[in-house]
């Protein structure tokens, strides 16, 4: 009989995760609190695929796995492993919360993609928000409402849900119009059901965490990313690219941008 209980178990130390993502403002389950939390947790905690993609070792899901990953050795993780560990903070806090499985549509030329991502709905005071701390895309950086029809910036960039279509898709407006980005059936999922989506995208040859490096991180003024060897810093509006071409700068550029350290041999 596998024991699933270690899936849905408590943060080992609330205080320690807050510490790591620098957050120091009130513990409570309002809509002010979930926003720094999310702002906190991607300017803190990077997103990164090293796991899956250098070492090629297992991706555990369990609350204690991820904790020791992510506060107690400062790695990253990708989405399942990011707005995992950050459902079970929201929870511990004393959010109403549950996790939806999602599609990533951005930059496909599909209309339908398959569900190899995860997110979180919450509600506040009878409104339902939508977060996600572990996109390696373009994300609004706090809780977006989820059934506001309307347009909603965050950090100057302009989001919209869709829904025309029956499933609920969040798109980033350009000056080409709506650009899609995620799209979900707001149904609940409960955390063991990522368990089979999370053995496939760490481990199948066709995922596309298999097949390039992918790390980034938010900043107050921008972001920096690695994409393969390729690092990209964007600040203020402007782009710089720097290729990362031996194990010594890639190691530096993760230990001085990402504040990665990690003791297996990365792909060059």
């Amino acid at each position: 009989m596998i024991d699933f209980e270690p899936f849905y178990a408590p943060l080992p130390n609330l205080e320690a995760y807050l510490s790591r993502i620098g957050y120091t403002g009130p513990v409570r389950p309002d809509l002010e609190t979930l926003n720094a939390l999310v702002r906190a947790q991607l300017t803190h905690v990077p997103f990164e695929n090293l796991d899956v993609y250098d070492a090629g070792v297992d991706v555990p899901l369990d609350t204690a796995s991820l904790f020791d990953k992510i506060v107690t050795r400062r790695r990253g993780g990708y989405c399942f492993e990011l707005n995992a560990l950050f459902y079970t903070l929201l929870k511990d806090i004393g959010f109403d919360c549950y996790p939806v499985a999602v599609r990533v549509v951005w930059m496909s030329k599909r209309r339908l993609t398959p569900l190899t991502h995860r997110a979180t709905i919450i509600t506040i005071d009878g409104t339902r928000y939508f977060a996600d701390v572990g996109f390696g895309g373009p994300a609004p950086h706090d809780a977006l409402e989820l059934d506001n029809p309307a347009e909603q910036m965050s950090d100057g960039q302009r989001f919209i849900f869709d829904k025309s279509a029956g499933d609920t898709v969040l798109c980033r407006m350009t000056e080409n119009g709506p650009e899609r980005l995620l799209q979900f059936s707001e149904t609940p999922y409960d955390p063991i059901d990522f368990l089979a989506l999370n053995e496939y995208q760490s481990k199948s040859k066709m995922s596309g965490f298999k097949m390039v490096r992918m790390v980034n991180i938010t900043r107050p003024d921008g972001s920096i990313s690695i994409t393969g060897n390729v690092m990209r810093t964007h600040k203020n509006g402007e782009v710089t690219e720097t290729v990362l071409s031996t194990q010594d700068e890639l190691r530096a550029a993760l230990r001085d941008h990402f504040g990665i350290d990690v003791d297996f041999e990365l792909k060059v």
